[in-house]
């Protein structure tokens, strides 16, 4: 049952991909899509209809699969920042899947839910190391004085107290001062706990832990919903920008969308920077080289048909564009939302039970050591 729950999950992720999809064929393959109702006519004359639906099973599942695997790596790389000297802050990306774990870990401390992972041996190391490393503000050894020329000129010391990482957490601008190396660190830590506290509650059985794993597979099919919404609004973007300066040479807003496949290729070239310099070949790049393939695809529309028509020009008019550009955004905001909220959830249900599971086992242990000494 479970192995069914997954595929139709990423069935239905493979589905979502489908609009965009079928939007690339009508911009770069119009002679296939004139060609679509040749092949299903073939297929109603040959009552081949359930081969073809086990091919498209396959070719969803196939899609699907793919885009789930890229859309958890998008949702959770740390690779997008950059220091803004003016202000003195860190522009980053904050709104990860590590880093939403790591704060309900922190709010979650606060509570004292984190005692029952102590009779774990390896999980209570990492939650040692967890409840040391969110004060370590400036990079320094747990337990260590400062070390760094930011600390040693004493500008981290108003960021020594409690829980001065832990409040950052989430934040699209980090102060200077913050050392990226002990933000890591504690984002690594908390992913661990989850990680452990995670398989534990699993293990349990799927009618134990129903509602964890609904909150599970919500996750991934919010997560690809996004994913797929985000490149279905760039593709209707770059269209609107063709038409817009179709219908005016002149179009302001024509000529500025015309800049945006740049904006793509720059921020996936940054990341792709900083994804090398911090992890090397330990995990493939899937958001930069996703980044630069939507800035290729922007930049052929683009910029490929500034001076005529290309052999197969969009159909509607700017306006339509315009409006599926927006459907779009709204779309990709609620499916992000979507996705946060249900990260919260889920880590916050993952803790309850593991916290259920630990001390039903201490209470089992302690009953049996008393009947023991009688």
């Amino acid at each position: 049952m479970g192995a069914i729950t997954i595929a139709f999950d990423t069935i239905i992720v493979g589905a979502l991909a489908l609009p965009w999809f079928g939007l690339v064929v009508h911009l770069f393959f119009l002679e296939g899509e004139s060609r679509l109702a040749v092949y299903l006519r073939w297929i109603k004359r040959q009552q081949a209809s359930a081969v073809a639906g086990v091919l498209l099973f396959a070719a969803a599942y196939t899609l699907g699969a793919a885009v789930s695997r890229v859309a958890q790596d998008v949702f959770n790389d740390d690779d997008l920042y950059v220091e803004v000297p003016i202000v003195h802050r860190w522009m980053r990306m904050a709104i990860t899947e590590d880093r939403i774990v790591t704060k309900v870990y922190c709010e979650r401390e606060d509570n004292a839910l984190l005692q029952a992972g102590t009779g774990h041996p390896a999980l209570a190391e990492k939650i040692h190391t967890f409840r040391c490393q969110k004060t370590d503000y400036c990079g320094r050894e747990c337990g260590a004085a400062p070390v760094n020329s930011a600390a040693a000129n004493g500008s981290c010391k108003e960021f020594l107290a409690e829980d001065a990482l832990c409040r950052q957490t989430l934040s699209w601008l980090a102060p200077s001062g913050l050392h990226w190396q002990a933000d890591a660190n504690l984002n690594g830590t908390g992913a661990d706990i989850f990680g452990l506290e995670e398989a534990a509650v699993l293990l349990k059985g799927e009618d134990e832990t129903q509602r964890v794993r609904q909150l599970h597979d919500q996750i991934m099919v919010l997560r690809g919903a996004a994913f797929n919404a985000i490149v279905a609004c760039s593709l209707c973007l770059f269209v609107w920008g063709v038409r817009a300066r179709r219908g005016n040479s002149r179009s302001k807003l024509g000529w500025s969308i015309t800049l945006t496949p740049a904006g793509f290729v720059l921020v996936a070239l940054l990341a792709l920077k900083h994804h090398f310099h911090a992890r090397y070949l330990t995990q493939p790049p899937y958001m930069e080289f996703v980044l630069l393939l939507i800035g290729a695809t922007g930049a052929l529309l683009l910029w490929r048909r500034i001076n005529g028509d290309g052999p197969n020009e969009p159909r509607l008019p700017a306006g339509r564009w315009a409006a599926l550009t927006g459907l779009s955004a709204v779309l990709v905001v609620a499916a992000v939302l979507g996705w946060w909220g249900t990260e919260v959830v889920y880590a916050q249900e993952v803790i309850y039970h593991y916290d259920a599971i630990a001390s039903a086992a201490s209470a089992g242990a302690t009953a049996s050591s008393t009947a023991a000494g009688r």
